[in-house]
């Protein structure tokens, strides 16, 4: 176990090192510290925007971020893998093959830096997303700000005598060397990993007795690996839709088990749609009206839970998907320079990252005075209370996906940090894009968009031959 080599008077004490979460006694490097150091926790498109925004002012902090994937890009970093990867850690990527962005690529766009002109289509591959990534990451020249093959084992806090401020023990080990681990101290810690690696399977009764395959979304490749069988899907969302729509192309047949009120009247007529079942055969699946259904495989497409394996239960609690103590789905409320960039679900991404790396930064460097801690529990508390009267269940406590609500709470950090909020054309597409995708589910990907100004784009129709004003223009 080691700390950071290499600067002036950071050798620290054997104190220190026996007792790693307290500082009396210690003279430790950090102390003579002039930057603030921040960990970045993942290089996915989350943790690239922290570094560009920490590298604009190097004079200000050191950063680094450590990816435990080969290469950057999160998520988006495809592998033909399912299950472990080659050092025997779970395979990271959720990425099908054929998978297109499920929004435009003009919602899910780094303010400040425009995806290349040639690109005309507006959904994207999740190749081309990747190497726009990896764009982003040469223009901003952070690719040697982030270390990969690299796992974040443990962060833990250490307290300072006489301060509220701690300080952040971070355990690292190398993917390829596990048994080697080394320790670094920062002043803050940025956790930018997704919510897309710890796949959620109900425990449906008869399972256990299912002679098929049963299997989660995120194992799911390859639609071709479905020709001539019958499949059945539970929990049908974004992924679901898409997953379900790409394997009728091939299996025999397709059932899609859902429970929404809202599921897209345009849906394929022939994918048989029912509610969710509740018991598994041999052989099949029941249905909610007792009638079984023979299947060869069951797909879950049920979502995932929130995971920080390397934080321990008394830093931070998940339940039914609801983490506290967290103010404003960001920053932790007792240690406030914990802070995380990847909490809210089903928004435009990539956007927010970026308010969410210029609120972090101002936090960071004491530009952006926090509430106290008793107020930013009731206003975590008054949060979930709202969503809880307007009918949502608890696991959707960090859910941005309805009522324009991932617009105000834009509002409300960039009111907090001093900055204008993104522009209300990105809230105008957003409005038509959803429209469009309920009322025109097999085509709305054929649609390319153009953004005209902060309040106005344009829609082309799938030939692009010609143009139409959308409504946000006028």
């Amino acid at each position: 176990m080691g700390v950071r080599p290499g600067a002036k008077e950071e050798q620290a004490s054997p104190a220190c090192m026996q007792h790693p979460h307290n500082f009396n006694n210690c003279f430790c490097w950090w102390t003579m510290s002039e930057k603030i150091r921040v960990c970045v926790i993942g290089a996915g498109p989350a943790g690239c925007c922290a570094l560009r925004h920490l590298t604009a002012e190097s004079d200000k902090f050191e950063a680094v971020s450590y990816e435990r994937n080969i290469v950057p890009g999160g998520v988006w970093a495809y592998t033909d893998r399912t299950g472990k990867d080659e050092t025997g850690l779970p395979v990271h990527s959720a990425m099908y093959d054929k998978l297109k962005i499920n929004v435009p690529k003009e919602l899910q766009e780094f303010p400040g830096f425009p995806y290349p002109k040639e690109w005309k289509t507006s959904y994207i591959s999740r190749q081309q997303c990747l190497q726009y990534i990896n764009n982003f990451i040469d223009h901003f020249n952070i690719r040697k700000n982030i270390k990969l093959h690299i796992v974040v084992r443990d962060v833990s806090p250490i307290e300072i005598p006489g301060s509220k401020k701690v300080k952040w023990n971070v355990v690292i080990s190398d993917t390829r060397k596990m048994d080697d681990v080394t320790t670094e101290i920062f002043d803050f810690v940025f956790v930018c990993i997704g919510h897309d690696s710890n796949e959620y399977i109900p425990n449906i009764p008869g399972m256990e007795d299912f002679k098929g395959k049963i299997m989660h979304s995120r194992n799911y490749r390859h639609a071709e690996l479905f020709e001539g069988l019958d499949v059945a899907l539970l929990g049908i969302h974004y992924t679901g839709e898409d997953v379900s729509m790409q394997i009728a192309r091939f299996a025999r047949k397709v059932y899609a088990c859902h429970d929404r009120d809202n599921f897209p009247p345009s849906f394929p007529s022939h994918i048989e749609q029912h509610k969710p079942f509740k018991r598994m055969t041999k052989n099949g699946i029941v249905l909610p009206d007792g009638k079984e259904v023979k299947v060869d495989v069951v797909m879950f497409c049920t979502g995932y839970r929130y995971s920080y394996p390397f934080l321990k239960n008394d830093i931070i609690q998940v339940n039914d998907e609801r983490i506290t103590p967290i103010y404003k789905h960001m920053i932790h409320i007792k240690y406030p320079s914990l802070i995380f960039f990847n909490i809210p679900r089903q928004w435009s991404y990539f956007p927010h990252f970026n308010e969410f790396a210029k609120l972090a930064v101002r936090i960071a460097d004491g530009r952006v005075k926090l509430p106290t801690e008793k107020e930013m529990i009731k206003d975590s508390e008054d949060d979930y209370q709202k969503r809880l009267e307007q009918g949502l269940k608890p696991r959707y406590a960090h859910y941005m996906g309805d009522i324009d609500r991932q617009w105000g709470y834009n509002k409300d950090l960039a009111k907090m940090g001093g900055f204008e909020p993104l522009p209300p054309v990105l809230e105008k597409l957003w409005d038509d894009v959803m429209d469009e995708r309920y009322m025109n589910i097999t085509h709305n990907t054929e649609f390319n968009y153009e953004i005209t100004g902060k309040d106005s784009y344009k829609i082309l129709n799938p030939e692009g031959s010609k143009t139409r004003l959308s409504k946000a223009s006028g």
